[in-house]
């Protein structure tokens, strides 16, 4: 589709060059037909050569008002075109609807504009981690009565921390930037496939002195809201 339109522009874009240069073939008939008729005109007695030049100037005027309703006709339609959308915005446009249907209603709704334009597998966890760890904001670290915008439960180094050592965020963008690099990490270095590969975020280094029933658990809900992003 994307192909179809710029090639009508292209197409468009030639014929009003065309346009503009029948235009100036008109100005200079003109200029030749007043020079002719200043000499002599006679409608009865006129040369051969000035009927030529009559015809030749009724044929650029008819031919060049055609061409010059054509370019302002197709100047109203480029004009109206929508803008051509890159891959990567299409991409982002349908990955943001999927989240944001996912988790209508939850605070982690303004957010769905950042996460989709991470990579679809860091979206993915993006979403699962935040609705095991605080189904999507309903629970979530604060600060002065203000939310943190923690969706994740994530620890980091941080000069604000909100109710429960979680790093505070200035705002949903900045949150999910932060989380979002964290997650890449994880899945680069662990080559993450499933949540299972991320569990060093519910243990950190060792789930030893975790319920293995409380990690098999964390693992399946965190995998079960990814696939909705994935698949």
């Amino acid at each position: 589709m994307q192909k179809i339109i710029l090639k009508i522009k292209k197409n468009i874009q030639k014929i009003a060059k065309k346009a503009n240069s029948i235009q100036a073939v008109i100005l200079m008939g003109y200029g030749i037909f007043s020079t002719e008729f200043k000499k002599s005109f006679n409608f009865g007695k006129l040369s051969f050569w000035q009927i030529i030049i009559v015809m030749f100037i009724l044929w650029l005027a008819f031919v060049g008002q055609l061409f010059l309703t054509q370019k302002i006709y197709y100047a109203q339609l480029i004009k109206n075109l929508p803008a051509v959308k890159s891959i990567k915005e299409l991409r982002e446009e349908k990955l943001e609807l999927k989240v944001k249907t996912l988790v209508k209603g939850t605070p982690i709704e303004v957010m769905s504009p950042y996460i989709a334009k991470k990579d679809k597998q860091v979206a993915a966890f993006l979403i699962g981690i935040a609705r095991k760890e605080s189904n999507w904001g309903k629970r979530k670290p604060v600060l002065n009565g203000q939310d943190c915008f923690n969706y994740w439960g994530y620890r980091g180094k941080s000069k604000t921390l909100g109710s429960g050592g979680h790093t505070c965020f200035a705002n949903p963008e900045e949150a999910v930037n932060v989380v979002a690099k964290r997650i890449e990490q994880i899945i680069k270095n662990n080559q993450a496939k499933s949540a299972r590969n991320m569990i060093v975020w519910k243990c950190g280094y060792s789930c030893a002195a975790h319920n293995p029933q409380s990690v098999d658990k964390w693992i399946k809900d965190v995998d079960m809201y990814a696939q909705k992003i994935l698949n």
